[in-house]
């Protein structure tokens, strides 16, 4: 095996810069190789590997939402770690700035397609490895989705508390308006789905099992309120409640039903979807205007 002394500074400085581990880490697995520049890269990314699966168990629920736009596309991903001072992590940092590249220059459709994404000559998920080598924690991309852009659209992307959530929706018009505007309305309704948390665009799109799970309680709560006050309650009356509660959950958790939020541009409490017909189209002179898609990404869910 080389000896210590014939691992030169330089050799060791040269493997950091490849791969952004520390000095001593780069010696050692240097001294591990006999000096191999290629297999003491592959020895840390392995070592990279066995981070994270040593760490797996540990919560990842520190790290931030990134949002991209392109001409074509909007997309949002997650790179979670365990701690926020890692997520504020120079190291960190570059990871993401290296991820966003890849995405606006790249068709990444998952979260492997981002790993395995290759930018400036150096796959993500192999630099990925070398940031665990470096920090010692579980740090993973998490999530990944993307809007194809379609004609007569315009995107809103809206980040809150640094990258804790974001949001990125998707705007449908009919006419000519200014893009600037336009812009302004998409990332008005990013802000309302990250301030509400809807769960679908409209009630076509709520999974049936959440409308179950919903008239599941609202029977339980209808019940148990007979029980207490000792009246008898028609099978047809318990229905109509049944459909008024599940309604009124609806318009909380679907983006459209939602009342807009800002209260000085709807004074008349309108919805969202009505709010972006009857005021906004129409400043704009646009015939219509609607959200037609929308990804929420929350850190740590």
């Amino acid at each position: 095996m080389t000896s210590n002394m014939q691992i030169t500074a330089s050799l060791v400085n040269e493997l950091r810069q490849k791969t952004g581990v520390g000095m001593m880490q780069c010696k050692k697995a240097l001294v591990e190789t006999d000096g191999d520049m290629d297999k003491a890269i592959e020895l840390l990314r392995k070592q990279g590997a066995a981070v994270a699966a040593k760490r797996a168990d540990k919560a990842a629920k520190e790290g931030r939402i990134y949002l991209v736009e392109t001409a074509d596309k909007a997309a949002a991903f997650e790179l979670s770690c365990e701690t926020e001072p890692v997520s504020n992590n120079d190291d960190f940092i570059a990871l993401a700035a290296m991820a966003q590249k890849a995405v606006e220059t790249q068709a990444i459709a998952s979260v492997e397609d981002l790993k395995n994404a290759v930018v400036d000559g150096v796959k993500v998920g192999d630099r990925l490895q070398d940031v665990l080598v470096k920090i010692q924690e579980n740090i993973d991309f998490r999530k990944f989705a993307e809007i194809k852009k379609n004609p007569n659209t315009v995107f809103g992307l809206y980040s809150h508390m640094k990258g804790k959530i974001g949001v990125i929706t998707e705007l449908a018009f009919e006419g000519s308006a200014d893009e600037a505007a336009l812009k302004q309305a998409a990332k008005d309704i990013a802000m309302q789905a990250a301030a509400f948390a809807p769960v679908a665009l409209n009630d076509a799109a709520v999974p049936q099992e959440t409308i179950d799970k919903e008239r599941e309680i609202a029977r339980a709560q209808i019940e148990n309120a007979a029980k207490e006050s000792g009246k008898v309650t028609k099978p047809e009356f318990v229905e109509r409640q049944l459909d008024g509660r599940v309604a009124k959950v609806l318009k909380e958790i679907v983006l459209e039903d939602q009342e807009f939020f800002m209260s000085e541009k709807n004074p008349k409490k309108l919805s969202v979807k009505a709010y972006l017909q009857e005021v906004v189209a129409k400043q704009l002179g646009l015939s219509s205007l609607k959200v037609v898609n929308f990804i929420r990404f929350e850190r740590g869910n």
